[in-house]
């Protein structure tokens, strides 16, 4: 084969290539939850951030689940923590002065 044979078969392949790219994005394009749910906005968001809708209804209903009593505690040991964690940051920023 010589060279023009060559590039001529290369362009044709490039060309081929870029017809398939095409295809491909849109069959993915039509495939992707957000899309086939569209009629429904909360549907494809629940689709598209599973695992942070997952997460917070777990901690929902790990938080439901548990007694009042602990519950309290919880509330008040998140509270020490986060003054805790306030006053060291304070700390910090007054040593960057």
């Amino acid at each position: 084969m010589n060279k023009a044979a060559l590039a001529a078969r290369r362009a044709a392949l490039i060309d081929q290539c870029a017809e398939q790219r095409v295809g491909l994005a849109y069959e993915l394009k039509a495939l992707r939850p957000s899309n086939l749910l569209g009629g429904f906005p909360l549907a494809g968001y629940v689709a598209a951030n599973r695992k942070l809708v997952l997460g917070v209804a777990g901690t929902v209903l790990g938080l439901a689940l548990m007694r009042r009593k602990r519950l309290a505690g919880l509330v008040t040991s998140a509270l020490s923590v986060w003054k805790t964690a306030r006053g060291a940051l304070g700390i910090v920023a007054q040593l960057r002065r």
